[in-house]
């Protein structure tokens, strides 16, 4: 079901309006709801539920009286509470994953980054706690069990925080919340990894405005002029997301070397991206494709674009069509000479710091190098440096191209090739893009891997063909997956699945990670409720509970990043 995106207050006024016989069955009806057919109107969106009933849901709806139901309940229906229930929202979406580079025990010293001079008021620290309380109640109840209602009152705590000018813990909220429905709806987009980077965004930031910490976040949606620039595509990129959005990124970079993206994502299926790619890049009065725009370039005048890059296609923009360059052609082909080891140090570095405060595509790495055979999760490449690493397919969306390229990219064991990725672990990249001299001329400057299609007789046949089976760093790492367990079962199944085996504390301890040990023996006693003398939970006790997880969440995400520096 495909419906217009709604604001979280929306969602959180239609939910709380069911009276607590209703609120009860609600998660049922989402469930019932997904079937329900739908029409799409002139002005509104019709669900129908049976033959008698029809949840209208309108255009650009704003507000509750937005949704409207035709049954007798009506406004106080499961009807509607359903449907916007399955929504996806209308806020700001900025992507402010947060990985921090402390380690001291206490949540609140991981908060030092990202600080403004505004301090936290009475009602800034109300609005936080009230998304901690909400953030604690998924780590109770686990991903599953962190229903409809959840949702709504995390919306809600969402909007509050939003409207007091909190907008680095208002977009994370509403990021777990899509997220969570992903997993609801077996999304084939859901992905755990993400929902904790999200959790524990929303978690530090909640917890560092409580303790007075001024972590209001910056909006990234405002649009500033620059020079008039000449802008050369790098690349284009399938998007797909938890929320039901669909899309294109097409990266450019100018003269000088900044980097620029412009987007066209909307509600949609994944078989969108692909079409998102062939549909024009809305800049001025220049409307090349997002295919054409990343093998071609750009003259803008009045150009405006968002700290992290994005550019504006407002009606002030110009903007002409140009000549764009190879990979291996200036401006491009300086993105190429920095070492590997480099490039992944300053990932980790842009990882560390909070998302406003990063560079534009901080995250991409670009590799020159051979490819070197294949292993059982990817295609090996060692680079010009002679750091062997391991590409990835980006996205297992079936729809999308990448791992259907990838497999052809093996049979070209030994043959030079450039690639562009982003970092997925210890020496692993998501390869995006992909360029070399021996690839057929019809794609241009570059392969997109999420969008183009390559052929196994696009492989020349005088490449070397010898598949070898390799293992990426086969070098065991620290024990850090024996914690990681413990933070992801919080997530997936709630308070009760959290604690592990005892065995794995003294193992950490004996692997040199006192500090490790630590997090997650406080973890495994701190899902015990502690109880007063007449039975009743302690208050205290949860807040324990989520700020172990927080501690042991941020330091898995710190030995993440240290290991993501190592070349």
């Amino acid at each position: 079901m495909t419906l217009p995106a709604l604001p979280p207050l929306v969602v959180a006024q239609v939910v709380e309006a069911l009276p607590a016989r209703l609120a009860a069955r609600l998660d049922a009806a989402v469930d019932t709801a997904r079937s329900w057919p739908h029409a799409d109107d002139p002005d509104a969106v019709v669900i129908r539920v049976d033959e008698t009933t029809l949840v209208r849901v309108k255009h650009g709806a704003n507000t509750a009286d937005d949704i409207t139901c035709s049954c007798l309940l009506a406004p106080r229906c499961l009807h509607r509470a359903a449907v916007v229930s399955l929504a996806s929202t209308a806020a700001p979406q900025a992507d402010n994953q947060v990985e921090t580079a402390a380690t001291a025990p206490d949540p609140a010293s991981h908060l030092a980054h990202g600080a403004t001079a505004r301090p936290v008021t009475a009602a800034e620290n109300a609005a936080a706690e009230a998304l901690w309380r909400c953030a604690g109640q998924l780590l109770n109840r686990g991903v599953a069990g962190y229903g409809a209602a959840d949702q709504a009152a995390l919306l809600r705590a969402a909007h509050e925080a939003r409207a007091l000018r909190l907008p680095r813990a208002a977009s994370a909220a509403v990021r777990v919340v899509e997220r969570v429905r992903a997993h609801h709806a077996d999304d084939v987009t859901f992905d755990l990894p993400a929902l904790i980077d999200d959790l524990r965004d929303l978690m530090t930031t909640a917890h560092g405005l409580q303790r007075g910490r001024p972590l209001h976040g910056i909006s990234r949606r405002d649009y500033t002029a620059t020079a008039d620039a000449r802008l050369y595509g790098l690349f284009c990129e399938p998007v797909v997301t938890a929320s039901g959005y669909a899309g294109a990124v097409t990266h450019l970079i100018d003269a000088g070397g900044r980097r620029f993206t412009i987007a066209g994502i909307r509600p949609g299926d994944p078989i969108d991206a692909l079409r998102a790619a062939g549909s024009p890049a809305e800049i001025g009065d220049a409307r090349p494709t997002h295919h054409e725009l990343a093998r071609g370039g750009l003259i803008v005048a009045g150009l405006r674009a968002t700290a992290d890059g994005r550019l504006s296609s407002g009606r002030d923009v110009r903007a002409v069509r140009a000549a764009g360059a190879e990979w291996t052609q200036p401006p491009l082909d300086e993105l190429w000479n920095v070492p590997y080891a480099e490039q992944r140090v300053a990932s980790a570095a842009a990882r560390a710091r909070p998302p406003e405060e990063r560079d534009p595509d901080s995250d991409l790495l670009f590799l020159n190098g051979w490819l070197s055979g294949v292993s059982r999760d990817g295609v090996t490449f060692r680079t010009a440096d002679d750091v062997e690493v391991l590409l990835i397919a980006a996205h297992d969306t079936p729809v999308l191209r990448y791992v259907d390229n990838l497999r052809v990219l093996a049979r070209a064991a030994g043959a030079a090739v450039r690639v562009v990725g982003r970092p997925a672990g210890r020496r692993r990249v998501a390869a995006l893009a992909a360029a070399a001299d021996w690839l057929p001329d019809r794609y241009g400057s570059h392969v997109d891997l999420g969008v183009d299609q390559l052929r196994a007789a696009d492989i020349d046949t005088d490449a070397p063909s010898a598949i070898a089976l390799l293992s990426v760093d086969a070098t065991p790492g620290p024990p850090i997956h024996l914690l990681e367990r413990r933070v992801q079962r919080a997530v997936v199944s709630g308070r009760l699945a959290v604690a592990g085996d005892p065995a794995d504390i003294a193992f950490l301890q004996r692997s040199a990670m006192p500090r490790a040990a630590a997090y997650a023996q406080a973890l495994d006693e701190s899902v015990f409720v502690q109880r007063d003398a007449f039975g009743r939970a302690s208050a205290g006790s949860f807040d324990r509970y989520g700020k172990a997880w927080l501690a042991a969440a941020l330091y898995v995400a710190t030995v993440a990043v240290a290991s993501d520096a190592e070349p």
